[in-house]
């Protein structure tokens, strides 16, 4: 979906970068910039600078870079659209929208919409003297007061088949859309009623805060006890967390990590206790893009679930899934027969506190479950033990920490160090991809994948500044072509400039970069953006990089020359050589 230029331009205008990343970001003013610790790797001393006159960021130690789009994009999770409609909707500009989009995005408004009515209607039910209750007193045997409750939003749906759906129909929302979204079903005689009934409510929320779909827990111990509201087109389970809307807030820059745990109750109990930075998953397993959405957010994450043989298999589960990711993977394992929400009600956040100090790597805890399933002094156990812990060995990319796994197996099995890496080696060529290796191999500076040659340094210094100074831009439109720019970015940068200048529209970074969809690329751009030069400067600058662009191309004009010289003489062609010696003595006196 691409949305019109002014449009963009303007929700960007309204949205001031400093305001936007310090909401989520704790920046320090640092002379005309702002300085933190990124929120995008680990560090310990601030290279995250942002430009508030330039409207960019950029990360000096992991290259991070762009504008306001870029960095929620990044931050959160989102494409351009989605991160273009939070942008909008929070200075309340109204995107409109392609007319072929127009029914599909109406629908998904109206979900959003739909959703936002239930969690009114099912939280005022709690909230009713008579009607809510059953489930209060629920939750109070559960130790929840509705106090503790308010932040999570929770309600209940009472046993009236149709409340929800009657609710709904006085809003004003159509049959269909309600039907749509999953909240309510119809009778094979075709009457409508409410899918959740005479349970305790739990929204769910997205990354942004918005309610997108909703879990119930029954009030006895009649299974199933938990459900969810069916998959739609604003809610897939296997891409949302309970509570990260929450959580995001709550983890700290130096010391990225979250709490990973099954049921919506654990996560509550726990972010009441004290460890706000957990999540829950929506009872599935850890999916890709689980694993995406956590890279997102933290370094390292500590997987929490209830003390059974259950808890223990989705753990493992897990595992590979994180590992290949790239994040740091914890376990904690409670004691059998407890969930979190159990320990903490028996021991207090002190008694979390306490067993969290027990948290194991993922060799203890793999080991640990391996051998109370298999016995390592049985041929076929050994086997299936060592075949488990390769698959895990061959997600790991720290190959310090791999070695002293491979060293530690060696030793507990009493298998030789050598036969374990030979399988590993085995295993590993299974699991690459061709062509693998070759991203590997780089020339010159890479930034976000854009390979910089020395060479093409001067054409990104000479578009920066432009940027800084558009009223260059007039010295350099007559003398620079698009095509004698090296650097396929660079040529993209410059062509849109010329854009911009012929349109008679204003040239600044912001509206450079509404124009540009690659994040690669903006990253790129927003490095070489945050030097600035004083006028003087600024001026030579520009005929410096004009020469070097310039005699880049001649040389390599004159190459082009020569060779054909050669050619020419080769075939007895004569006039040919006397034609490209001339131009090759017209190039040489411009290239002076």
């Amino acid at each position: 979906m691409r949305h019109d230029d002014q449009i963009v331009d303007r929700v960007q205008s309204l949205n001031d970068i400093v305001e936007v990343i310090s909401a989520s970001v704790p920046l320090k003013r640092s002379g005309k910039s702002f300085k933190a610790l990124c929120p995008f790797h680990q560090e310990k001393t601030p290279s995250f600078i942002v430009n508030p006159e330039k409207q960019i960021f950029h990360c000096f130690g992991c290259g991070a870079g762009g504008d306001v789009f870029s960095f929620l994009m990044k931050h959160e999770n989102l494409n351009f659209p989605e991160a273009l409609r939070q942008l909008a909707e929070r200075v309340h500009v109204s995107l409109p929208e392609p007319s072929r989009e127009r029914v599909r995005d109406s629908i998904s408004g109206k979900l959003f919409e739909i959703c936002e009515a239930a969690f009114q209607y099912y939280r005022g039910n709690l909230e009713d003297r008579e009607a809510g209750r059953p489930a209060r007193e629920y939750l109070e045997k559960r130790g929840f007061s509705v106090k503790d409750l308010a932040e999570f939003g929770v309600g209940y749906a009472h046993p009236d088949w149709r409340g929800l759906f009657e609710h709904l129909a006085k809003k004003g929302f159509k049959e269909e859309h309600c039907l749509r979204s999953g909240l309510i079903l119809r009778s094979s005689q075709g009457h409508c009623y409410d899918f959740l009934r005479s349970r305790v409510i739990f929204p769910i929320r997205n990354v942004q805060g918005k309610v997108v779909a909703f879990g119930g827990r029954v009030l006895t111990d009649e299974l199933p006890k938990y459900i969810n509201s069916p998959e739609t087109e604003i809610f897939q389970k296997r891409k949302e967390f309970y509570g990260l809307h929450l959580a995001k807030r709550f983890i700290a820059a130096e010391y990225p990590r979250l709490y990973v745990v099954e049921g919506y109750l654990d996560q509550i109990r726990l972010y009441l206790g004290g460890f706000k930075n957990v999540v829950a998953t929506l009872g599935t397993s850890l999916t890709e893009e689980h694993m995406r959405i956590l890279k997102r957010y933290v370094t390292e994450v500590v997987l929490v679930y209830d003390g059974d043989k259950a808890g223990e298999s989705a753990s493992l589960r897990g595992l590979e899934i994180l590992l290949r990711g790239g994040l740091s993977v914890k376990l904690l394992s409670l004691p059998d027969g407890m969930d979190p929400d159990q320990l903490l009600k028996e021991y207090g956040p002190e008694g979390f506190e306490r067993l969290s100090k027990n948290e194991q790597d993922i060799f203890d805890f793999k080991l640990a479950s391996l051998l109370k399933r298999y016995d390592k002094n049985d041929s076929l156990g050994l086997l299936k033990i060592t075949s488990e812990f390769l698959e895990t060995f061959a997600h790991i990319p720290n190959a310090v920490l791999l070695d002293r796994y491979v060293n530690r197996l060696s030793v507990i099995l009493g298998v030789q160090e050598d036969s374990i890496r030979r399988e590993l080696g085995k295993l590993k060529k299974k699991f690459e991809e061709p062509g693998l290796q070759e991203n590997h191999s780089s020339q010159g500076e890479s930034e976000g994948g854009f390979q910089v040659s020395a060479a093409e340094q001067s054409e990104f210094t000479l578009l920066s500044v432009l940027l800084s100074d558009p009223s260059l831009l007039e010295k350099v439109v007559g003398e620079l072509t698009p095509e004698e720019f090296d650097h396929h970015g660079a040529r993209e940068i410059y062509r849109i400039l010329l854009s911009l200048y012929q349109d008679g529209e204003r040239i600044s970074l912001s509206s450079l970069f509404n124009r540009i969809r690659d994040e690669e690329l903006k990253t790129l751009v927003s490095k070489f953006s945050f030097f600035d030069l004083d006028v003087e400067s600024r001026i030579k600058a520009v005929s410096d990089c004009l020469r070097r662009i310039k005699q880049k191309n001649y040389k390599k004009d004159l190459m082009d020359l020569q060779l054909r010289i050669k050619q020419a003489e080769s075939t007895g062609h004569e006039d040919e050589v006397l034609r490209y010696l001339r131009e090759y003595q017209t190039l040489m006196e411009r290239s002076r």
